[in-house]
């Protein structure tokens, strides 16, 4: 008697990914753009601002005033966007945000005192932040195809770092030798460009031209969507607070300038994106939400060596940034992939604002802990507050969020 074996089954290929559309290759460019010209505002402005206060106060309080429209109006322009077209209201933020952004160095040009005008500035352009962060992520989960979330997050924060990366290294090394003033000219720029990357957009297609994205833009049934945005708010909370006790610490513990500040900046620009490359692969292997979680509690751990000395901050500093990018690509994905196409602006709005409004406690805090004794206890308490907070709320997820790879 003859025993036929059956042959094995074959594991089916995966799915190929749909190619790009039109929005999601000039998202990415604007993105950079408005990246670039933020970065170099945000150095610039605090470069200027630490320079007439003379204390970590007094950099903590542009962060501050930046918090506050965001903290406040974040989720009422989030309910907006899900009710208005998206491109259009971040058409209309980024013209108001350059006429905003060449207003303050005309006012210097002129020779107006650059402080309160610096303060009033940042307030102008965080309002305008206010509704073009939602809107603009709102703009994602309705533009982008739902099997290529994943990879747009990644690319999405690449695109990101990469205009930091460059703004850090260009933006320390022009304010030492033309000064402040041109750089928030080109800001200016950045969003007249940005808007034309938004402008060539288009309109949104037909809702029953786009009904095979059904199923990816319903979300997921029972997702828990605060606490999975209380994780990605703690990952802005990590980067903004750290952007105040970087400068501190560079210009006072290490006694160095901007210069200094522009390099440091510029390693953590590199750690993002090589986060961002590497991120498929590492998300492959050990999963979405294991991978975000680990990100944030390793960047937090990463405070308590990173104030010891200058060398160990400029060799700590990538690994760092490497890490809090892996959990910010992890987490925007999660959230991206789980929350109704619908609810996404409310979502993105609450989310920023929860962020902002833990950045603006905790900036005060440290800095009021780092004003008191050193800077480097500021660093221990962002750092425990980042891994107890972090590890307590994916505690609180386990067995709801599942462990999606990169397709």
């Amino acid at each position: 008697m003859t025993t036929t074996i059956a042959p094995a089954a074959r594991r089916p290929a995966p799915a190929a990914l749909p190619p790009r559309n039109r929005a999601e290759r000039l998202l990415l460019p604007a993105t950079f753009i408005t990246s670039l010209g933020n970065g170099i505002q945000l150095v610039a402005a605090a470069v200027l601002v630490f320079t007439t206060g003379q204390s970590a106060l007094a950099v903590g309080w542009l962060y501050i005033l930046v918090s506050v429209p965001p903290a406040l109006l974040s989720l009422w322009f989030g309910t907006i966007a899900d009710r208005f077209d998206r491109r259009t209201l971040c058409l209309i933020a980024d013209l108001v945000s350059a006429g905003a952004a060449a207003f303050l160095p005309v006012w210097i040009l002129t020779g107006g005192d650059p402080g309160p005008v610096a303060y009033g500035t940042a307030f102008a352009l965080s309002l305008l932040s206010a509704m073009f962060m939602p809107a603009s992520n709102a703009l994602i989960k309705e533009r982008v195809h739902p099997a290529r979330t994943a990879r747009f997050s990644a690319h999405y924060e690449m695109a990101m770092q990469l205009g930091l990366l460059l703004s850090a290294a260009v933006g320390g090394i022009l304010i030492h030798y033309v000064g402040t003033t041109p750089l928030f000219m080109f800001n200016g720029v950045t969003f007249l460009a940005s808007a034309v990357a938004l402008w060539a957009m288009r309109k949104a297609p037909a809702r029953a031209a786009v009904a095979d994205h059904a199923a990816g833009t319903s979300g997921t049934t029972g997702a828990p969507l605060v606490r999975l945005g209380l994780l990605y708010a703690l990952d802005q909370t990590t980067i903004m607070v750290s952007n105040t006790t970087l400068i501190v610490l560079v210009y006072v513990a290490f006694d160095r300038g901007a210069g200094v500040y522009g390099i440091v900046d510029a390693l953590a620009g590199l750690g993002f994106c090589v986060a961002a490359a590497l991120y498929p692969r590492v998300s492959a292997r050990f999963g979405e939400f294991r991978t975000a979680v680990a990100g944030g509690i390793g960047c937090a751990l990463m405070s308590f060596i990173l104030p010891l000395h200058l060398t160990v901050l400029l060799i700590a500093v990538p690994p760092a940034a490497f890490l809090v990018g892996l959990s910010r690509v992890g987490m925007r994905s999660i959230l991206l992939r789980s929350v109704p196409e619908h609810r996404a602006g409310r979502l993105f709005g609450a989310v920023n604002a929860a962020g902002l409004g833990l950045s603006a406690a905790m900036t005060v805090l440290v800095a009021a802990v780092a004003d008191a004794t050193h800077i480097r206890y500021g660093f221990y308490l962002l750092g425990a507050f980042g891994v107890i907070a972090t590890a307590a709320t994916a505690f609180a997820l386990r067995g709801k969020v599942s462990g999606t790879p990169v397709e």
